[in-house]
């Protein structure tokens, strides 16, 4: 029930709209008042004059040239009119007679509307004039169409009007249909510019093959007999006479704590003895195999610890020490250098001060959050 009666309220508030416009319409129409019946005799008869000598008997040529002229003089009411009218002669067809005219008063002058007839259709023609200038203030050619016609005007008017939104919504539909092709185009874009940067980017180069280990040289059986013939050889020659009770004679004790026992309770004859000792070299002492230390690690710079720490911002390796201590810095020197990811930082003081203790040296490894150096 509520929604009827606001539909109900809706429409008669539409009805009120239109009848308002209606009424204000109405009010801008000039006020037409009396006139006298000679002045308005002898206005109908010269413009029905006017109208069948200076307009309706014109050929196009002459109505173009008053066209022209009036654009000249800048008088737009009869450009505007004459224009009109030379757009109508196809549908007016040619000119019949003048029937009668209509004159009445107005506020700045006088309105005549003539009516005349042509060869297709009737013609009215409305003419105002200054009262004290006597100069045109309108001239309005209005053909009169029939209803047949009026409503073929309509409905071809219709058919354009309807036939362009659909050609524009046509073309809007065309537009968003494209637009899923900005996603395809969009990627192949992003691949060729990856492609152009994976062929600009070198190419890394293939690691090294490892080295072979070197293999241990092996000695022959006969360079070992004959080694072990000449130290047992060397051996008696040193220890002659000096046999125990169990007749076992020690050797004597070499550099790398090895002991040299002789072979006695083997038989060995003399002449393979011989024979072994003069073809290998006697081996009077064998030095222990020279071994290289390691090198120690550069010593750190010592000095008393300050009251200002100067941090590692990140884990990374001391590349260079800087300053020393004892040495005066600004806000912003560099005090050392550290490497991390690739790259060489460098740790500036914080505020000026004197460096008190260099905490870290050069190839050193530090943590984030290390202290590097202290200042006072």
């Amino acid at each position: 029930m509520k929604q009827w009666f606001r539909k109900a309220a809706l429409c008669l508030a539409l009805v009120f709209s239109v009848i308002t416009l209606a009424a204000c319409g109405s009010t801008n129409k000039e006020t037409v008042q009396p006139l006298d019946p000679t002045i308005k005799g002898q206005l109908e008869k010269q413009a029905m004059q006017y109208a069948e000598n200076s307009i309706y008997s014109l050929s196009e040529e002459t109505i173009q040239e008053q066209i022209d002229y009036a654009y000249k003089i800048k008088d737009a009411i009869t450009y505007n009119g004459l224009t009109n009218y030379k757009n109508d002669l196809d549908r007016l067809g040619a000119f019949v007679s003048v029937d009668n005219a209509e004159a009445s008063k107005t506020e700045e002058g006088y309105q005549i509307v003539i009516n005349s007839t042509f060869e297709k259709r009737a013609l009215k023609l409305t003419l105002g004039i200054n009262e004290m200038s006597g100069s045109t203030t309108e001239m309005t050619f209005e053909p009169i169409y029939s209803t047949p016609e009026l409503m073929g005007d309509a409905a071809g008017n219709l058919v354009v009007g309807m036939g362009t939104v659909f050609a524009v919504l046509i073309f809007i539909a065309w537009i968003i249909s494209l637009f899923k092709y900005i996603s395809v185009f969009e990627k192949k874009m992003k691949d060729k510019k990856d492609a152009k940067a994976a062929q600009a980017a070198p190419k890394a180069a293939p690691a090294p093959a490892a080295a072979p280990a070197p293999k241990a040289p092996v000695a022959g059986d006969d360079t070992i007999q004959a080694v072990i013939a000449a130290a047992i050889a060397a051996y008696e020659a040193d220890t002659e006479g000096a046999v125990s009770a169990e007749g076992f004679v020690p050797g004597p004790t070499l550099n790398n704590n090895l002991r040299v026992r002789p072979l006695r309770n083997r038989s060995f004859s003399a002449a393979a003895v011989e024979t072994a000792v003069a073809s290998a070299p006697v081996v009077t002492s064998v030095a222990p195999a020279a071994v290289t230390p390691a090198a120690a690690p550069a010593p750190k710079a010592a000095g008393t610890q300050g009251s200002i720490k100067v941090d590692a911002p990140m884990p990374g390796k001391i590349l260079a020490v800087k300053k020393n201590v004892g040495d005066a810095v600004k806000s912003g020197d560099c005090i050392l250098v550290l490497e991390a990811m690739k790259m060489e930082n460098e740790i500036v003081a914080p505020q000026d001060g004197t460096v008190a203790s260099i905490n870290v040296s050069v190839g050193e490894a530090v943590e984030s959050g290390s202290t590097l150096a202290t200042l006072n």
